[in-house]
């Protein structure tokens, strides 16, 4: 009697791969006006109604679409941004209102003196800040001021920002080119709070505080003299 093998033949199951999802013209269309806004107004982008529009695009992309994580990091990084420009305006907008109580309350009582302030750095060629530039803003470091801005910039008497103290100021100085070339700070005041712009206040709503010759101080608006 013959020997009969059997053969037994298992065949595995063929996985499938899932196909990546689809592109999203929505976040296309998104991604491309953020860079395009971004570009022209930096930080100033987030506080721009448009800004409104890329988010209704983002909130278009399907979950499935392999454009999804890259909308989603773009909603927070508009998140994030608006929550930074937001309380830079909130920041500046103390200190005009401190500013403005100092100056409806008058000169306060004399206060200790404090160390000259460190001597000016000598100025080193003057830099043309490039074309569109509005002047100094917001967390602008206090060197740009010097080395900057066509050197249209200058240090004044120190101001007192009720609940700070006093604070380098500066101011642009009178001159036909800087007038044209930064109209927004004619009879403006820069502070300086660790050693970048704190707020750009108008000279009206301000006071100037510096040390007399007997050691004590004394203040006035922000053109008096020693």
């Amino acid at each position: 009697m013959g020997l009969v093998s059997t053969v037994l033949i298992v065949l595995a199951p063929t996985g499938c791969s899932k196909e990546p999802g689809p592109r999203s013209e929505a976040y296309e269309q998104a991604q491309k006006r953020f860079s395009t806004l971004y570009a022209q107004q930096l930080d100033g982008a987030f506080a721009d109604p448009q800004m409104d529009e890329i988010e209704a695009l983002l909130e278009q992309v399907p979950p499935d679409s392999t454009d999804a994580p890259s909308a989603r990091e773009l909603q927070q990084r508009i998140k994030t941004g608006r929550a930074k420009v937001e309380k830079a305006r909130k920041e500046q907008e103390d200190a005009i209102a401190s500013a403005r109580e100092v100056d409806s309350v008058g000169p306060s009582a004399p206060t200790p003196s404090e160390p000259d302030p460190e001597p000016t750095p000598a100025p080193t060629e003057p830099r043309d800040a490039g074309p569109g530039t509005g002047g100094p803003e917001v967390g602008t470091q206090a060197s740009e001021l010097t080395a900057g801005y066509l050197g249209c910039f200058q240090r004044m008497k120190q101001i007192t920002v009720t609940g700070r103290g006093l604070r380098d100021a500066w101011e642009m100085a009178d001159r036909a080119r800087c007038n044209q070339s930064y109209p927004g700070f004619v009879a403006k005041v820069v502070i300086i709070e660790d050693g970048k712009v704190f707020a750009v206040l108008p000279k009206s709503s301000v006071q100037t505080t510096f040390v007399t010759k007997d050691g004590g101080s004394t203040t006035g608006g922000p053109d008096s003299g020693p």
